[in-house]
């Protein structure tokens, strides 16, 4: 008390800005900590404010008197006897001195008051971070098309002060209540930074469109300051925006506890209870199906119509199940109502056909198998003899229909047995009923992605749903969906998985369809653990689609999913004890859940973090994880996950169980994703363990071995998993030296820190270096001096296509160059582009597109690619090449487009790009530009994953490439021509990021 005594006197003078600076300072430190001089400042601004309003003719409750600084004093003595909360009450109109940081930071400047949440209503959802735009006013918008208006009128010379006082975030403010998100986010780029100004960052993204962007940026903000009320609101509206309506609900809960004002908090009360409603209505709708569709054989009319018109999908499952097991003619035509009601709602007149020629059969012969068939749906158990004892009455008595629905639910998994596909598909091609083509192509999907074939997913279930996209199929669209989306994951295709199940997603909200949506909400989860790997940014989403699903789905069994997702993310993070409270969590759970089995990814997760306790539990799950596995991939994955869980405890049997995992691997296809994760761990643990006993020649074989590339002297090799690395360098004479470290410190994965010097000396003498790093290493900028020459090495050319390998090197030069990027992205036009001797093709201007540069590729013999380069996850994983559109819009050449071309010519590629050398960092994959050009034939790839300068960039290469000619290899050429250009252009630091990749 005393302290608000010593500071009361200031005051008045702080409203009226007429304070020196340091007093200004050290008193906004005080209102920092004191609420009672917060509340005084609140209610003493309040009347400045309504008179501010007075004066412009704005109707007021009451008179607005110019506050004294003896009123100010005697409003500063009431609130010492006052509670503090009920005077902050008094100032839900109120504004405060601008610069003051609502989320109690310093104060900018001494400012006088400002106004700029003036209307009495509000046009925008979000709240504003800044005091002075945060009053709480009821949203209203009229209800139009095209943005709303905004209701705040703040004219521009208020604005003008507030930038003339450096108030950046209040500017910001001013342009978000006025609907200028632009705007908004110059001044913010400018501002200094604080926790309100992150979050109205992320309210920015927000109100453009971008909820799952806003709420990684609002997570953020919210792990530094857990109740910031306007974070917790907007992260509320994220949430929703992103349709996770019941994580929604609960986040308004706690904006509401947080709000500190009683308006903001009803409002999110309000916004909470008609979430949580319409969640319930949703679930409700499929509650009500599915406690009438077991029963339509019998009670035909169990599913009102109004029901069957707002979930059709789910309705036609349990019609046709009916129709199949109606024992008699009538009960099948006591179905024809609902069918009708079904076929208005597809446009067509299939099942009523189906009704009508179902009810004309023989029932004689009909009747007991649709008995049969009922009692199948009802749950009735079928052993193997008993099954193939059904499926060939169905045959013989011609009764195609129930045969369709029996070969799904006698199947593994609900899934038709993968000898009995092709029955399937003549049966669903011979039905008169588009339904089941697209059933079949989904079934047929399923089955490649499990027999490790998940490349051959796409062409087919993208023909078949342009094809249920017509028919207004919108179920069979969303299950194709969800399927095409699995299968882009498995091959790390995650662009395109997230545009697939961002339509699926949308298309699965519309249909009503609610249990689909929890489909879609696991594998977006996957999704997003799968880009963690890459970015580390989306646990927040990641967690999000977990967080909703269990509350939509709180079964045991989704609650040790969830919880063994969230610990690889921890793992990832290196969160380790977090990772252990959470396996502990799974255990527990697994123990009382009579549902749970032992899954690859489970036991995965458990044997990164099991402690000696658990390692026996783990193992038995491994076990029956592997007595349960139909493929050789999962099998050799599972090698891996227990060669991992003992080679720290038993070396002899950890060892032996993960070099059986690398040689059932190097047996399978690449697309088979299980066994190439698992000989791709297995090589890391094997070298890390070699690492940590100094066995420095077993980590150089075990590097080199796994690449297929025998490097016998002038060579570096690195692995890393989490904080343990091993560096091994071989010398000019051929000897080996590395160094082991189980506890690695500085920013993870920063080249510069990765090679002791011990080990730099050991390359002293070698003219060039090889460097063979395992991912996630490979790509890292800074990894070895620029003044030696070197180069990253990958892996060799498949050897799958003998045409490719054996092709010779080309000599034609390719230039593409001058490239003309859609007006809309807004990337200015490069220099155009100039070289000392003409390119024996040149491609550039508007037919510099994608597929015309693919197809040029093929037989070059060296390249250059002048255009922007960028990475941008909305487009392409890794960096992509920005080129001119095709017919479509498609711009963007992607590492996905460049491993499918083999390039013949064997090219030096040049990517005089930004960014172009930047890389997906898997851990268990190399991905990117310059991995893809090599994969597809590149002798050598330059790049770099910095920003290059478009002025400078011709000159050098050409410099590059006349050493390249005359006889130098490419990471000498470079090295060379980077020392000269340094010399002679001592500010174009960007050179010192080129790479060599081959």
């Amino acid at each position: 008390m005393s302290e608000c005594t010593e500071h009361g006197d200031q005051l008045a003078p702080y409203v009226d800005g007429e304070l020196e600076a340091a007093t200004a300072e050290a008193f906004a430190l005080h209102l920092a900590d004191c609420a009672i001089c917060r509340a005084a400042l609140h209610d003493a601004l309040q009347l400045a404010a309504l008179e501010a309003r007075a004066q412009r003719g704005a109707p007021a409750r009451q008179a607005a008197p110019r506050p004294s600084r003896d009123r100010v004093r005697r409003w500063n003595q009431r609130s010492k006897l006052a509670a503090a909360g009920a005077v902050i009450a008094l100032a839900a109109a109120a504004v405060v001195v601008v610069g003051l940081r609502g989320g109690g930071g310093v104060a900018l400047a001494p400012v006088a008051p400002a106004v700029l949440a003036t209307a009495e209503t509000r046009s925008i959802e979000g709240r504003v971070s800044y005091a002075a735009a945060d009053r709480y006013r009821r949203y209203s918008v009229v209800r139009a098309a095209g943005p709303a208006a905004p209701s705040d009128a703040i004219s521009l010379d208020t604005l003008a002060r507030l930038e003339q006082r450096g108030d950046l975030h209040g500017v910001a403010a001013g342009y978000l209540l006025l609907g200028d998100p632009a705007r908004a986010t110059a001044y913010l780029e400018r501002a200094p930074a604080s926790a309100d100004v992150a979050a109205d960052r992320g309210f920015v993204l927000l109100a453009t469109g971008h909820p799952a962007e806003a709420l990684i940026a609002l997570d953020g903000v919210l792990e530094r300051v857990p109740r910031h009320p306007q974070a917790l609101w907007n992260r509320a509206l994220a949430l929703r925006d992103l349709g996770l309506v019941r994580l929604a609900a609960a986040a308004f809960e706690t904006a509401a506890a947080a709000a500190g004002d009683p308006g903001w908090a009803d409002e999110a009360r309000a916004r909470a209870k008609a979430l949580a409603d319409e969640a319930a209505a949703r679930s409700g709708r499929l509650d009500r199906l599915v406690a009438a569709g077991p029963r339509l054989a019998t009670v035909p009319d169990g599913v009102p119509a109004e029901l069957a018109r707002e979930v059709p999908g789910t309705t036609r499952l349990y019609f046709y199940d009916a129709v199949r097991a109606a024992a008699t003619a009538d009960a099948v035509r006591a179905l024809a109502p609902l069918a009708r009601t079904l076929d208005a709602v597809a446009g067509d007149h299939v099942l009523a056909a189906y009704v009508d020629r179902t009810a004309r059969a023989d029932f004689t012969r009909r009747g007991p198998l649709a008995t049969r068939y009922a009692a199948l749906v009802a749950g009735a158990q079928l052993d193997d003899a008993a099954t193939r004892g059904l499926l060939a009455q169905l045959r013989a008595a011609g009764q195609a229909d129930i045969l369709l629905g029996a070969l799904i639910w006698t199947g593994p998994g609900r899934n038709v047995a993968p000898a009995l596909l092709a029955e399937y598909r003549r049966l669903a091609d011979a039905a008169a009923d588009p339904w089941f083509a697209m059933l079949a192509t989904e079934q047929e999907a399923r089955a490649a992605i499990d027999r490790g074939q998940p490349e051959a997913v796409e062409l087919p279930v993208r023909a078949a749903l342009q094809t249920c996209r017509t028919l207004k199929l919108e179920f069979r669209c969303i299950r194709l969906a969800l399927v095409l989306g699995e299968s882009y994951l498995a091959v790390l295709r995650l662009v395109d998985a997230r545009r697939v199940l961002g339509d699926g997603a949308a298309m699965v909200e519309r249909s009503g369809e609610w249990f689909l949506e929890q489909a879609f909400l696991s594998q977006r989860a996957d999704l997003e653990m799968l880009a963690d790997d890459v970015s580390a940014s989306t646990l927040p989403l990641a967690r999000a689609y977990l967080g909703e699903l269990e509350l939509r789905d709180p079964r045991c069994t989704t609650q040790i999913w969830s919880r063994e997702q969230l610990a690889i993310l921890m793992i990832n993070r290196e969160q380790l004890g977090r990772a252990r409270e959470l396996v502990a969590e799974v255990l527990a759970l697994e123990a009382s859940c009579p549902a749970a089995t032992a899954s690859p990814r489970g036991v995965f997760v458990k044997a990164q973090v099991a402690t000696d306790a658990q390692v026996a539990a783990v193992r038995a799950q491994i076990a029956r994880a592997r007595a349960a596995a139909t493929r050789p991939g999962v099998e050799a994955f599972l090698d891996q996950v227990e060669g991992r869980l003992l080679i720290d405890r038993d070396r002899r049997t950890g060892a032996a169980l993960l070099e059986r995992a690398i040689a059932a691997g190097r047996d399978l296809p690449r697309s088979d994703v299980d066994g190439h994760k698992a000989r791709s761990y297995a090589y890391t643990l094997l070298a890390l363990d070699a690492g940590r006993a100094a066995e420095w020649p077993r980590v150089w074989q075990l590097l080199g071995d796994e690449t297929g590339l025998t490097v016998e002297r002038c060579g570096l090799g690195l692995a890393i998993e989490g904080r343990r690395s091993v560096v091994v360098a071989r010398g000019a004479t051929g000897a080996i030296a590395g160094a082991y470290d189980d506890a690695r410190q500085g920013p993870e994965l920063d080249g510069s820190h990765l090679v002791p010097v011990m080990i730099l000396r050991q390359l002293d003498g070698c003219a060039e270096i090889d460097v063979i790093a395992r991912p996630p290493s490979e790509g890292l900028p800074g990894l070895l001096p620029g003044e030696l020459a070197w180069s990253y090495r990958a892996r060799k050319a498949p050897v799958s296509d003998p045409g490719h390998a054996a092709a010779p090197p080309g000599t034609s030069r390719l230039v593409i160059a001058n490239t003309q990027p859609p007006a809309e992205i807004g990337v200015p036009r490069l220099l155009p582009w100039t070289s000392r001797t003409s390119p024996d093709v040149l491609l550039e201007g508007a037919a510099a597109t994608p597929s015309r540069a693919l197809a040029a590729l093929a037989d070059a013999g060296f390249v250059e690619i002048h255009a922007h380069g960028t990475v941008n996850p909305a487009v392409s994983d890794a960096a992509f090449l920005m080129l001119s559109p095709e017919p479509d819009g498609r711009y963007a050449l992607t590492a996905a487009d460049l491993r499918k071309q083999p390039l013949r010519g064997k090219p030096v590629v040049v990517l005089a790009a930004c960014h172009a050398g930047a890389t997906a960092s898997y851990r268990h994959e190399r991905w990117g530009l310059p991995a893809a050009f090599v994969e597809a034939g590149a002798r050598a790839v330059i790049a770099s994953p910095e920003v290059i300068e478009d002025a400078d960039a011709g000159g050098l290469f050409d410099d590059v490439r006349a050493r390249i000619e005359r006889g130098a290899s490419v990471a000498v050429a470079l090295r060379d021509a980077r020392t000269e250009w340094l010399h002679a252009h001592p500010q174009a630091g960007w050179v010192r990021s080129l790479m060599v990749f081959r």
